[in-house]
């Protein structure tokens, strides 16, 4: 059983010599970026809270412990969903030489060791950042911070395993209906983005005008007191953490997370053996959905195909559907928060250049997926190959389908702008048309890039690499950013500077487009012949 352990937690987080360095670079750097935003959330928000109200460091850091652990019970929930009841290596660890009880008893720890691991890289430097926005950094404060990340893991991973039980009859069900699983997933979306637009919204109206209304205030005072209370697990880790009622703190979340842990066993055994019964007498197989497309032409078809390629993998229609059919909300509120600051910073009359910056970096995340249109394929790019459709028609279909989302994401967008009179009639058809070409070169250079960088290798977990999003997105930030500035700043430079936006603006997006699509046109069908798995 220790070495089935080890085996496991070295092929997650040991190093590996056949990754691509590449790619492990890129993923180090986002994760670094997105860890540097929410630090200085963190920090701004907690040096806000303390500016404004009467709050005391234990207090405010419950809402952080409360958020995180949350978190951790979300993230708890999908491990033991996926080595639990639905383990990718299930046919293999069957025959391991470990009764079924000591695997069980073996993924378990399995995932609260992985589960102690993001308590400290969530935890350490959260609480660092905190305690000093608070000024309450001390060697006691930091024994607190290492002791809570011991403690953290108990609660998250005993709630996890009671909730797995019903979340796993819940996926199984959804398993047949995609449609359903990808529209809770964008109320989630918005739901999430909506409150981080809220805090972003407070922030913003404190920075601005160096106060907030009354109305917030209460509401801020309202929610650390209804954390910082009994029934909140988080509240006694708070205590634990800061010496405050220690003993009461550590020992009713210790004693908490025992009892949960041992009722969560107790439960998940049987529940845990029933399904892998299941899984092995069902087969392989039990899980795919066999469809056909025979009867449609070629074009039609390798259309539908992908389509529906993007709806069975998960990946691809969370986060490419779900922020593709999301982001007009998501538009409509970044668009009022960027106006709002930046006529704080620059002057009025930035609406346009607001629209076009929010607009672009949407179109820069739906269009980056266009950068997977070989890697999707994996272990079956060989079919494409032999179908009797051109290399570059296939391409240009999958383009076509890539262009086609951005564009239905992007008409709305508009339309929720103008609707709102953000900006005028003329405006709202020359961001159509500029946004439009940009989503149009955004997606042949994702092609373009995926040619040269095809990464059809799967991953340990079966899926490919998607280092070229990362590269993609890069990119459309820049050029939205680039976008952007020149709509904000020529008009306040330049005599007719709205004229030189649009015309930049147009500029920018044809030439990005047509040197994509010309080095597409020419090249696309070569590199796609020497292209192998």
């Amino acid at each position: 059983m220790r070495e089935f352990i080890r085996l496991q937690l070295k092929l997650k987080w040991g190093l590996n010599k056949n990754n691509n360095k590449a790619s492990a670079i890129m993923t180090l750097v986002a994760s670094l970026f997105a860890v540097a935003i929410a630090l200085a959330l963190v920090w701004t928000l907690s040096f806000v809270l303390k500016s404004s109200i009467s709050v005391g460091a234990k207090r405010l850091s419950v809402l952080y412990l409360t958020v995180i652990m949350a978190g951790l019970t979300v993230a708890a929930t999908g491990m033991q969903m996926k080595r639990l009841y639905r383990p990718a290596d299930l046919l293999i660890s069957a025959r391991f030489p470990l009764s079924p009880f000591k695997l069980f008893l073996s993924q378990l720890i399995l995932n609260y060791i992985d589960l102690l691991i993001y308590s400290a890289i969530l935890l350490l430097p959260v609480m660092l950042v905190f305690g000093i926005a608070m000024g309450c950094m001390s060697a006691l404060y930091c024994l607190g911070v290492l002791l809570g990340i011991l403690l953290m893991p108990m609660v998250p991973f005993g709630l996890s395993i009671f909730i797995a039980v019903p979340a796993v009859y819940l996926t199984s069900y959804l398993e047949k209906h995609g449609i359903v699983r990808l529209v809770l997933f964008v109320l989630f979306l918005i739901g999430a983005f909506l409150l981080y637009y809220y805090i972003l919204t407070v922030l913003a109206e404190f920075f601005i005008h160096r106060n907030w209304e009354e109305g917030t205030l209460e509401i801020w005072e309202a929610l650390l007191a209804a954390l910082d209370s009994y029934f909140n697990p988080a509240y006694y880790l708070g205590n634990a953490v800061f010496f405050e009622n220690f003993l009461l703190g550590f020992g009713v979340y210790l004693g908490a997370g025992v009892l949960l842990i041992a009722g969560g066993v107790a439960l998940a055994r049987t529940v845990c053996n029933n399904f892998r019964k299941r899984a092995l007498d069902g087969g392989e197989g039990m899980y795919e959905r066999r469809t056909s497309i025979d009867g449609f032409h070629n074009a039609r078809a390798i259309f539908r195909y992908s389509f529906r390629e993007i709806l069975r993998t998960k990946t691809y229609s969370y986060f490419y559907l779900g922020v593709a059919i999301s982001t007009p909300v998501m538009v409509f509120f970044c668009n009022r928060l960027v106006t709002m600051v930046g006529e704080a910073q620059v002057g009025t009359g930035i609406n346009f250049g607001a629209s076009m910056l929010v607009v672009a970096i949407f179109m820069a995340m739906i269009s980056s997926f266009a950068a997977t249109v070989l890697s999707v394929e994996g272990r079956n790019f060989y079919i494409t190959k032999m179908i009797p459709v051109s290399f570059r028609k296939q391409l240009l279909i999958k383009g076509a389908l890539n262009i086609g989302v951005s564009a239905v994401a992007l008409v709305i967008s508009a339309a929720v702008i103008g609707a709102l009179k953000f900006i005028d009639g003329t405006e709202i058809a020359l961001l159509l048309l500029s946004q439009l070409l940009l989503a149009a070169g955004l997606v042949f250079n994702g092609i373009n890039l995926n040619l040269a960088n095809p990464n059809l290798k799967p991953k340990a977990n079966g899926e490919a690499e998607e280092i070229n999003i990362i590269y993609m997105l890069l990119i459309g930030l820049v050029i939205a950013a680039i976008l952007g500035a020149c709509s904000v700043l020529f008009p306040k430079i330049f005599a007719n500077g709205k004229m030189f936006a649009y015309l930049t603006a147009i500029a920018v997006t044809t030439i990005y487009a047509a040197v994509n699509f010309v080095v597409f046109w020419f090249t696309a069908e070569e590199r796609y012949r020497k292209t192998e798995i």
